[in-house]
């Protein structure tokens, strides 16, 4: 038996042999690892190559920079039959060995000669760099194969990060962005694919992920087929190709939830969201019925107004005129005096000024009334011509004018049922200078002719059986403060036949004809009849307080000059050759003037004018006796425009209520 001194010596011996392997790290390759790598069995193998891994460790656990010990583990790491391989770990231990191989002494270099030898027997008696970067080119290769089958997005991700400077490193992105593509292929929800484009915009299936993505997308809004899921889908993925299908089928499910709830609030709304929408010009027409039930049952100006406002074209644009202009009568009526009136309406062109004018019977007893209004604010003033039955009720109305503000005087019908519009054009509202102006407009409102005229103002015209037209006013010179009478004769066609300027001081205010042809002429204090010539055939100066400003002549030809003189207004009556058969005092004491004269079938007259901002009306009979007297106002104060006899016993009136922004009255009424 051996002694109990030989065999503690033994145990030492064997000890001190342990710890000298653990600690050489040489000597652990040519024993454990060499062994483990000639070793047959799995088991074997992991052996040897445990027991090389856990004395390296211990190595660098006392010397971390033993390059020996990085290289021998990197060989570990890197066997391919290692259970526990890990090529990240072996990479990145040869890296470290890379970088100190100056370490190496001439044994280690011997080592790494067999170690080269057992991987490739080919290769013998190389250079140490060599041979170190052909096993740093063995264990990256085996690393990329492995991250490419194995489809490891860890390992992927781990050499990238571990390794920036990798030559390799684009090639790890496309695996590694690949990997990630096939599992949200695979996943093939919207949320993986995003996430997908979210952690790899810029990866080269990004285009197709986008696609796929945008696909199912869509695959879920039609899914859904709720107005939110496809505004969600434009709104997230605005480049889909699928964008302008879904904006069509938003449209549909819109319009048609807008249509359900039958609310001008959910048309309206239809509206702002799809203002190119094909379903736009049947939400108006939705949007116009709604509006004109909601104002109908409001019933006040106010509703009416935002109809008109919102609606200017629409097709109830007349029927809503016609309401408002009944709530505009009510209000007019709590002022206006009790009268027989077979009615009266108020007009008021979208809350714009609407003033002056005239009023006119056609003869199917219509009634044509012409003002001065806008289209819309900011634009210059043009005529208004507002067509009415027997009623009162608008049944049309149009604009016309030129380029400046065009200012309406009168409106006249001719025996062919045509319209005759005329004023100022070209004018300036602030100084009203301008150019005379009339129109003429076929029984249709289609224009026949817009001539200017060469006078400052046309007052008042009257049309010849021929159709031939004979206009008065005037003229001034800039530099002067006085003005000229003149009178311009056109033909049917609107051209200039002739035309006079009086010497005489003023205005030719008003005109009235007989059924010869021949005009009797109103002119301040100067009165006349000429005959379609142009020619004087009687003409009487009065006294120079007294003002001329209406003449009309009734069917028994006897004339009516009505106006001021120095104790008010009057009226005085002549035969058809210019002699005085009486005159009869009107009793007005106001500031004013007398504006219009009309005949009535009955032979007698209607006198009126405006005076302190009250519309008076007188009737007289053929002999001057007063008949009646009445007198029209309103807080705001109203100014006479124009007055037409109707049939019977009736007048028509048209007067602009005097508010910041005028609106028109018309009522018709029996004397």
């Amino acid at each position: 038996m051996m002694n109990s001194k030989k065999i503690n010596i033994l145990v030492l011996s064997l000890l001190i042999s342990t710890i000298s392997l653990a600690q050489n790290p040489k000597r652990v390759i040519t024993s454990n690892l060499f062994k483990g790598m000639e070793a047959r069995t799995s088991a074997d193998i992991d052996n040897e190559l445990d027991k090389a891994k856990e004395s390296l460790d211990k190595v660098l656990l006392k010397e971390p920079e033993s390059a020996m010990a990085h290289l021998g583990l990197a060989m570990v790491y890197s066997y391919d039959k290692y259970s526990n391989k890990d090529f990240i770990k072996g990479l990145a231990h040869f890296n470290k060995a890379y970088k100190t191989q100056s370490q190496f002494t001439d044994g280690d270099i011997a080592v790494i000669d067999d170690l080269v030898f057992k991987l490739d027997r080919t290769r013998r008696s190389r250079a140490l760099s060599d041979n170190m970067s052909w096993l740093h080119q063995q264990i990256e290769d085996k690393l990329i194969k492995f991250i490419r089958e194995e489809n490891n997005t860890d390992y992927a991700k781990s050499f990238l990060n571990e390794f920036p400077d990798s030559k390799y490193y684009a090639n790890v992105s496309h695996i590694l962005t690949y990997i990630k593509f096939r599992e949200a292929e695979n996943e093939n929800t919207v949320a993986a694919l995003n996430q997908f484009l979210k952690d790899y915009p810029e990866s080269a299936q990004a285009d197709i992920a986008k696609k796929m993505r945008n696909d199912l997308a869509y695959k879920n809004a039609i899914s859904d087929g709720s107005l939110n899921s496809y505004q969600n889908f434009i709104e997230k993925y605005p480049e889909a190709k699928q964008v302008e299908e879904v904006k069509k089928l938003m449209v549909g499910i819109a319009f048609k939830e807008a249509c359900d709830k039958n609310t001008l609030e959910a048309i309206e709304r239809f509206m702002v969201d799809f203002p190119h929408s094909s379903k736009l010009s049947q939400a108006k027409v939705i949007k116009h019925k709604l509006l004109f039930e909601w104002a109908k049952r409001e019933n006040n100006l106010e509703a009416y107004n935002k109809f008109v406002s919102s609606c200017p074209d629409g097709s109830r644009f007349v029927d809503i005129f016609n309401l408002k202009a009944s709530v505009l009568a009510e209000q007019v009526l709590k002022e206006f005096p009790s009268e027989n009136y077979q009615f009266i309406k108020g007009f008021d062109n979208q809350e714009l000024n609407d003033f002056g004018g005239g009023i006119a019977k056609r003869p199917n007893g219509e009634l044509v009334v012409a003002a001065s209004s806008r289209k819309a604010e900011g634009q210059m003033y043009d005529s208004w011509l507002l067509g009415l039955d027997a009623s009162g009720k608008m049944i049309w109305n149009m604009f016309l004018g030129n380029r400046f503000d065009d200012l309406v005087n009168k409106v006249s019908i001719s025996a062919q049922n045509e319209i005759y519009v005329a004023g100022i054009t070209g004018a300036i509202t602030d100084s009203l200078k301008g150019q005379g102006w009339l129109y003429k407009l076929d029984a249709n409102g289609n224009n026949i002719f817009n001539q200017r005229i060469d006078i400052d103002e046309v007052l008042d015209f009257v049309v010849y059986p021929d159709n031939n037209i004979l206009i008065a006013g005037y003229s001034k010179k800039t530099n002067e403060s006085t003005f000229t009478p003149n009178l311009v004769k056109l033909n049917a066609n609107g051209k200039k036949l002739w035309s006079r300027a009086y010497s005489g001081k003023g205005k030719v205010y008003s005109l009235a004809n007989d059924a010869e042809g021949i005009a009797y002429v109103a002119a301040g204090n100067w009165i006349f009849a000429i005959n379609q010539a142009g020619y004087l055939k009687w003409d009487l100066l009065l006294d120079q307080d007294i003002k001329c400003t209406a003449v009309s002549i009734n069917t028994n030809n006897k004339l009516v000059f009505a106006g001021l003189n120095p104790t008010g207004a009057f009226a005085s009556a002549y035969n058809i050759d210019g002699e005085k058969l009486w005159e009869s005092p009107i009793g007005v004491s106001e500031n004013g003037n007398v504006e219009q004269i009309i005949a009535l079938p009955d032979h007698s007259f209607v006198i009126a004018g405006t005076f302190n901002n009250k519309i008076k009306v007188v009737h007289i009979d053929e002999t001057g006796s007063i008949k009646s007297e009445k007198e029209f106002s309103l807080p705001q104060g109203i100014k006479l425009n124009d007055l037409t006899a109707i049939d019977g016993n009736f007048i028509a009136i048209s007067a602009t209520r005097l508010s910041e922004k005028g609106d028109l009255i018309v009522f018709k009424m029996e004397l």
